[in-house]
């Protein structure tokens, strides 16, 4: 599943995986449960030419999809991966794939290690849900599928906006009965 194109100018632009010939190290990071088989082996053979360089891990709990992957349960472990494959130089590049809470949270651990953004690609598939940053308690909610969400830190009813933080890697939600206390639109679901 791909997201719209948006005129939202914050709103992250994805494209397919593709190996950077130009590059000597890849890594290749998937998210288990927003992959299927048929997918890791589209990506398996298209990262094929730079297979002697490359390292394919998935992370999260259940089905791996594969067994060509190698199978990190977490965050953590993630981030603790690439810091024993590290140093990292200029010429190495980080792929993920998932949904966009996870993309961005591998994202930040690359970024933690030693990966510039312009080495990281990003590609979305699976849900489109969302990670919502509270504005006024600055309390991550976590996969929010409505336009409005009770936040998980202060309890305020959040209207999810489309701008997008890089740095808080989530969607912008602001108390959306501020003027008018008690005055909330019927929560939608349009992020499945």
């Amino acid at each position: 599943m791909n997201i719209a194109p948006s005129d939202i100018k914050s709103r992250p632009v994805y494209a397919p995986l593709q190996p950077d010939p130009a590059a000597t190290r890849h890594w290749l990071v998937l998210e288990t449960g927003a992959i299927n088989r048929k997918t890791v082996d589209e990506l398996i053979e298209m990262f094929r030419p730079v297979a002697s360089s490359l390292q394919m891990w998935t992370v999260g709990s259940g089905n791996a999809a594969s067994t060509a992957l190698q199978v990190l349960p977490d965050l953590s472990a993630l981030s603790q991966a690439l810091r024993d494959r590290g140093p990292f130089h200029v010429s190495d590049r980080f792929y993920a794939q998932g949904t966009e809470p996870f993309l961005w949270s591998v994202a930040g651990e690359a970024g933690q290690v030693g990966f510039t953004p312009a080495q990281i690609r990003l590609a979305h598939t699976g849900s489109l849900r969302r990670r919502v940053w509270c504005t006024h308690c600055h309390g991550l909610t976590e996969n929010v599928t409505t336009q409005v969400v009770a936040c998980a830190g202060c309890g305020r009813h959040l209207l999810v906006r489309d701008h997008f933080s890089r740095r808080h890697a989530a969607f912008m939600g602001v108390m959306v009965d501020a003027e008018v206390p008690g005055e909330r639109p019927a929560i939608e679901e349009v992020f499945p």
